[in-house]
């Protein structure tokens, strides 16, 4: 997926790391939001993809046990409520009326907007209630808080500090303040179910090179933002200041540890929401 969340594996594609450990030749496929990544994966236009943990949860709950496999985590945090600087939006107590958006139902951010929004007494105006819930492209929310269309948004990084700096939005809440330990997944690597069965050495090659790109990613910061940053303007087109990607990166906390826990929580959450079935983490790793 073409944002910072997934640096570490956009950095190890680009830079043919990923492709040297596995052995065998790789094809890369640039994704927009995480259902599409799931789409793809479900219908076997691809093997493996790094989502979001909402749509891996929702296709999960909607398909036979081994479907997919979790094979480790890429992100944690990077996510971020904004408003736009002439909304009237100051806390939670003034988002009644407002106009929200989020990058496509079901993705993690809108799972993460609509949790906020029950948590303090709103339902969402397709459901009867005070607060309008839209899905939108991150560019077109881009433009439409730039015009006071929109009020807000809930969107990960880069997306998140591009809305702040070129739409003078602020930044309502840093998701992670919402979480124990500011913890949570963002970016997730998923296989194919039959294909980790069939090819086990090379699953377990990439986890680890996957593991190994984290590493990098901590360890090597500037150096993995300028990769990312070239892929990123080579995927959509669009050269990306260094200055917001570096102030970007300040909300992302990179990590290969999943974060079943709270992986759980956003199941648990969606199921509350009636945006999918009941589901866990278990059957997931086998």
């Amino acid at each position: 997926m073409t944002n910072l969340t997934h640096a570490p594996l956009l950095a190890g594609l680009a830079s043919g790391r990923i492709e040297q450990a596995l052995g065998v030749r790789v094809e890369m496929r640039a994704f927009r939001a995480g259902p599409q990544v799931l789409e793809a994966l479900l219908g076997g236009a691809i093997d493996v993809g790094s989502a979001g943990p909402s749509a891996i949860v929702f296709n999960n709950a909607r398909h036979a046990p081994g479907t997919l496999r979790l094979l480790g985590g890429l992100c944690s945090g990077g996510a971020s409520l904004l408003v736009g600087a002439a909304s009237g939006i100051r806390g939670p107590e003034d988002l009644r009326g407002k106009r929200l958006a989020t990058p496509q139902i079901g993705t993690t951010q809108d799972i993460s907007l609509r949790t906020y929004l029950r948590d303090h007494g709103y339902t969402p105006s397709e459901r009867g209630g005070d607060v309008a819930v839209h899905a939108l492209d991150a560019a077109t929310i881009l433009a439409e808080i730039r015009r006071r269309d929109l009020d807000g948004a809930w969107l990960p990084e880069p997306w998140a500090t591009r809305v702040v700096q070129d739409a003078g939005a602020l930044r309502l809440l840093d998701e992670r303040d919402l979480w124990p330990g500011r913890r949570f997944p963002t970016a997730l690597l998923v296989a194919s179910g039959p294909w980790a069965r069939a090819l086990p050495d090379v699953a377990s090659r990439l986890a680890t090179a996957a593991r190994l790109e984290v590493d990098r990613a901590l360890a090597e910061p500037d150096e993995t933002r300028r990769v990312v940053g070239d892929e990123l303007a080579r995927l959509i087109g669009k050269r990306l200041p260094d200055s917001l990607l570096a102030e970007a990166a300040r909300y992302v906390d990179f990590t290969s540890d999943p974060l079943l826990p709270a992986f759980d929580t956003i199941a648990d959450d969606a199921f509350a929401l009636g945006l999918a079935p009941q589901s866990t983490h278990a059957t997931l790793l086998g």
